[in-house]
């Protein structure tokens, strides 16, 4: 009789959604990260009492979206890092301050993060990531079998402050994990993720840079900072300030918080 051989559990990191396929992600515990800025927003949105967030790939399926609303809700989103005319909102973590978006709906559209979204629809489970819930994902998905973090990027181009996020989730998986998941498997981009958080968080360590200063320098954050937004920076570059985990429902669209897994 045949007995299942067990695979070691393998963490993965997709640099751009232009590199995979929807199908590639089948079976996956998917984590999408835009540090800069649409992930870091929505976790910010959701711990301020963000009843849902629905997120869009274009501006018109979001005006469309929200025009079907019964329930107070409103439309954010950018486009060049700037607010969409006729939008409530932009995608700037600090907009959405408790007294927002309380119990109301986010109908959110940019440029990256939620576009990346899309290629996920095969995926097994699909948690929204940024460097402030770095804890809280690491505890929801410490004994999953495969994790991949997908990275938004900035139109279309790899982007440091998501791959540096990319890192500190493998290394704080690696840290985290029982002797029985000791032989756990980084892909080559896993690890060249990891190898570039180890460097930029030795940097930071050291007294010699700031996180956010990474981040002023990458291409996101370039952009970022000559509109304006640099205080976006400073808060995305906060590690676990927020100990929340969204979670995007498949079967809705729908991202809602839900209570992290206990260890």
């Amino acid at each position: 009789m045949n007995s299942a051989v067990k695979t070691n559990p393998i963490l993965d990191v997709a640099f751009l959604p232009s590199l995979i396929t929807p199908e590639s992600l089948a079976g996956q515990t998917v984590i999408v990260v835009d540090v800069l800025r649409a992930t870091t927003t929505i976790i910010h949105a959701m711990a301020n009492g963000c009843k849902q967030v629905l997120p869009q790939p274009s501006i018109e399926s979001a005006r469309k979206c929200h025009a079907e609303q019964t329930e107070p809700s409103l439309l954010g989103g950018e486009r060049n890092g700037k607010i969409v005319d006729g939008f409530h909102n932009g995608n700037s973590p600090v907009e959405y301050t408790r007294d927002v978006i309380e119990d109301k709906t986010l109908i959110l559209a940019t440029t990256n993060g939620t576009v990346a979204m899309e290629t996920c629809r095969q995926a097994d489970r699909v948690l929204i990531g940024a460097m402030v819930n770095i804890d809280a994902l690491t505890k929801e998905v410490l004994h999953s079998e495969r994790v991949t973090v997908l990275c938004s990027g900035t139109d279309r181009f790899i982007t440091s402050e998501d791959v540096i996020f990319a890192g500190a989730l493998m290394e704080s998986i690696l840290k985290h994990r029982t002797s029985s998941e000791e032989n756990t498997q980084l892909t080559d981009s896993a690890t060249i993720a990891m190898n570039h958080w180890l460097e930029v968080s030795r940097s930071v360590a050291n007294g010699e840079r700031q996180l956010a200063d990474f981040f002023r320098n990458a291409r996101g954050g370039i952009n970022l900072v000559r509109i304006g937004h640099d205080p976006d920076i400073v808060f995305a570059s906060q590690i676990d300030s927020l100990p929340i985990v969204p979670e995007l429902d498949l079967a809705s669209w729908t991202i809602r918080q839900f209570e992290p897994t206990s260890t």
